[in-house]
């Protein structure tokens, strides 16, 4: 029994033994150790200067000077001179109407002055032969009156009939109505020359629109420009006011861009304060000098309509050559110049208004006010300021994905190679 119980007890020792010795000899593994990531990035140190910054708007091609030309009256279109997109010069003709529809108008206009003309000269012979004829109606009223007078005073002695005393009265009537008729033809003579002077200039006027009317039925420059549309050819029949063809000046040239709420004021004030604010508009592949001439009168709520005069050399010679209205212009305005503005590139900055400065290499973030751009040497880059950066500071100018305030960085010497990796 104590045999069989032995054999069982030797073999638990030795499994004891044995598991023992494989504990002791098993290899002993190294401690884990962990490293904080560090990222290579670019740094910038900044200085803080006096700047101009530059603001980009987006605008297009106008022009003061437009001319659209409309029909004087209904008429036939007789010639077209001139083609969509042409430079025009001064004075040239561009289009005519059928004169026929415009001449017949004038000469019944001219007849009519002429014939009020005449009737205002007989008019006034006429009162030169009243004034005459009413000098005679009262010398002859006076004989009447004494006849009349004498055949009273012979009836009055019973020396006369009745009737030839009915006879006197009723020539002495008869006489006093013939001057009363007079005198009120010439007292009338004011009020008929008023009439008549009033349907002269009435038909004068008439007799100007008509003359008005046949000069504007040939289309003239009257200006240096380009032929924008025509609406019309020829032998085509058009009736009063239909729009014949539009024209605009190269020499009046101007750019319409949304200048935003932001800096309304400060433009405003520099409007005021007479300082000039120039910038350039690059249309087409091509710049141009331009000038802020004025602000729109009128408002919106995404901001205020800056119309720009273009400032090219010999304007209306290079700008015929590219310089079209409706054309799209970028025009980088060139504000007032302020101090203690900072240059950045693009990629340092963090939303709208934030960036990371570099101290014991470590990120530490910073609020910052965005002013505006920067050209220079055709670099462009951002403008701000902010009260917690000062010259000599370090940012970081390599956008990371992960950055936050802590994070541990190396700055690397090398340009245009940003890497993201853990060392």
């Amino acid at each position: 029994m104590l045999k069989k119980l032995f054999i069982p007890i030797i073999i638990l020792l030795l499994a004891l033994v044995f598991f023992k010795w494989m504990l002791m000899s098993k290899d002993k593994t190294a401690d884990i150790e962990f490293k904080e990531h560090v990222w290579r990035v670019e740094q910038t140190i900044i200085e803080k200067q006096t700047l101009s910054p530059g603001m980009t708007l987006y605008g297009k091609i106008e022009s003061s000077e437009l001319l659209n030309a409309a029909a004087p009256a209904a008429s036939q279109v007789e010639k077209v001179l001139i083609k969509e997109g042409q430079f025009i010069e001064k004075d040239q003709l561009m289009l005519v109407l059928d004169q026929a529809d415009f001449e017949p108008v004038v000469k019944q206009a001219q007849g009519k002055v002429n014939e009020l003309k005449a009737l205002i000269k007989s008019e006034q012979l006429r009162h030169e032969f009243n004034i005459n004829s009413l000098a005679s109606e009262k010398k002859l009223l006076k004989l009447s009156e004494q006849a009349l007078s004498r055949s009273e005073k012979v009836k009055s002695q019973n020396l006369g009939s009745i009737s030839e005393t009915d006879q006197a009265m009723q020539q002495f009537v008869k006489q006093r109505l013939s001057y009363n008729l007079m005198q009120f033809s010439v007292n009338e003579h004011s009020a008929r020359m008023e009439q008549l002077q009033a349907r002269l200039l009435q038909a004068e006027a008439d007799l100007l629109k008509s003359h008005l009317a046949l000069k504007r039925s040939k289309i003239i420059a009257p200006f240096n420009g380009i032929v924008a549309k025509v609406n019309v050819a020829r032998g085509d029949r058009v009736n009063g006011n239909e729009k014949l063809l539009s024209f605009y000046s190269l020499e009046r040239l101007e750019i319409r861009a949304k200048l935003p709420i932001s800096i309304l004021h400060e433009i405003q004030q520099n409007l005021i304060n007479g300082k000039a604010l120039k910038g350039t508009a690059s249309i087409g592949g091509r710049q141009i000098s331009v000038l802020l001439e004025r602000l729109s009168g009128e408002g919106q709520a995404s901001g205020v309509d800056a119309i720009f005069s273009v400032l090219a050399p010999n304007s209306a010679q290079t700008s015929r050559t590219y310089l079209r209205i409706g054309s799209i212009a970028v025009v980088n305005l060139q504000r007032a110049a302020q101090k203690n503005l900072i240059k950045v590139p693009f990629q340092a900055m963090y939303g709208a208004d934030r960036l990371y400065k570099i101290v014991d290499k470590r990120l530490q973030s910073v609020k910052v006010e965005s002013i505006g751009e920067y050209q220079q040497n055709e670099q462009v880059q951002l403008l701000i300021k902010s009260d917690e950066l000062h010259s000599g500071d370090v940012i970081l100018s390599t956008h990371l994905p992960n950055a936050f305030s802590g994070l541990k960085v190396k700055t690397i010497a090398e340009k245009n190679s940003v890497e993201l990796t853990d060392q």
